[in-house]
C-alpha cells in the first residue's frame, strides 16, 4: 500500500496540500512561507531563497516524487537571503519570471527532475478527483452554447500569452478575463458589474480550461465549493470545465451549492 513515505508535498494555498496529505500521512510537506495550510506533522518550513536547504531536506527524507498542490504566489526573491544554490540559479529564475508562469514552473519542474525526482501531478495521487465528460449537474446547457462558444474563442486567444483560465460570457459579452488575482477575484469583479450592462434575467456562464500547453502535473486548474458559490452569487447560470484536466474538489458541496441556485455543471471539451 502506498503510504507516500517516499512523497513530498510542495504546499500552496487552499484545500488540496490538506486533501493530499489526508490521503498520504507519511508524505512530507514542503511549506513555503505563503502557505496557509496546517498540518500536524512531517513539515519542513522553506523560503524561496533557500531552495538548497529544500533540495537538501528532500534527500535527508528520501524523498523520490514530488506533487505541487495549491497556488504559490509569485516569489519576490531577497537576494540577501538567498543560498548558494539559490543565488547560482538566479540569472535563470530572473528570466523565466519576466517570461510567464508556465515557463517558470517549467524550469522548476526541470530542476527537480534533474536531481532525480519525480514531478506527478495531484490527479495522479488522489482518485476521482478530475471530471469525465458530461453533466456533474443539470440536464442542459444548449441555451448558452453561443457563450461558451464565444468563452472558448478568448481563451484560445489568451491562452499563448500565458493569460489566464477562466473567462465569463453572458448573452455574448464577456464580462470577466481571469488575470494574476485568480478565479475567485474574477468572479468578484463580475458580481460588481453594473446592472444596466447585464441581462440578469438570461444569466452568463464562467469557462474554466487549461491554457495550451500547460503542464498538468504542476498547474492542473482547481474547482471548489467557493468558487461555484461566488459564480452563483455573480448571477451566473452554469460552469463548464475541461473532462479529466480540471479539479473539482469537494464535488458533493459543489453540487449542493449548484442544485440550490439551478447553476449546471458539465464538463465539455472546447467548442472551438
Amino acid at each position: 500500500m502506498d503510504d507516500g513515505s517516499d512523497l513530498a508535498i510542495i504546499s500552496g494555498s487552499g484545500k488540496l496540500p490538506l486533501i493530499i496529505k489526508n490521503f498520504y500521512k507519511k508524505a512530507t510537506v514542503i511549506a513555503f512561507n505563503n502557505s496557509n495550510a496546517i498540518f500536524e506533522n512531517k513539515v519542513i518550513n522553506c523560503e524561496f531563497e533557500k531552495l538548497g536547504f529544500l533540495f537538501d531536506s528532500l534527500k535527508q527524507n528520501s524523498i523520490r516524487r514530488v506533487v505541487m498542490a495549491g497556488a504559490l504566489a509569485r516569489p519576490q526573491f531577497d537576494k540577501s537571503k538567498m543560498d548558494e544554490y539559490t543565488l547560482d540559479l538566479l540569472p535563470k529564475l530572473n528570466a523565466k519570471l519576466v517570461q510567464g508562469e508556465n515557463e517558470l514552473l517549467s524550469f522548476i519542474a526541470e530542476e527537480f527532475e534533474n536531481k532525480g525526482y519525480q514531478i506527478v501531478g495531484a490527479s495522479d495521487v488522489i482518485s476521482d478527483v478530475t471530471v469525465a465528460p458530461g453533466f456533474v449537474c443539470g440536464t442542459s446547457y444548449e441555451f448558452f452554447s453561443r457563450d461558451i462558444s464565444k468563452a472558448d474563442h478568448v481563451l484560445n486567444s489568451l491562452g499563448p500569452e500565458d493569460i489566464g483560465q477562466g473567462v465569463v460570457v453572458e448573452n455574448g459579452l464577456v464580462l470577466g478575463i481571469e488575470t494574476l488575482q485568480g478565479t475567485n477575484e474574477l468572479l468578484s469583479f463580475v458580481a460588481q458589474t453594473a446592472s444596466h450592462l447585464r441581462i440578469k434575467d438570461l444569466g452568463g456562464i464562467f469557462v474554466k480550461r487549461p491554457k495550451a500547453h500547460q503542464d498538468l502535473r504542476f498547474d492542473m486548474p482547481v474547482i471548489g465549493p467557493k468558487t461555484v458559490d461566488l459564480a452563483c452569487k455573480a448571477g451566473l447560470r452554469g460552469l463548464v470545465i475541461s473532462p479529466n484536466s480540471v479539479m473539482l474538489l469537494e464535488r458533493e458541496r459543489c453540487i449542493e451549492i449548484a442544485e440550490a441556485n439551478n447553476f449546471f455543471i458539465l464538463a465539455k471539451e472546447s467548442l472551438v
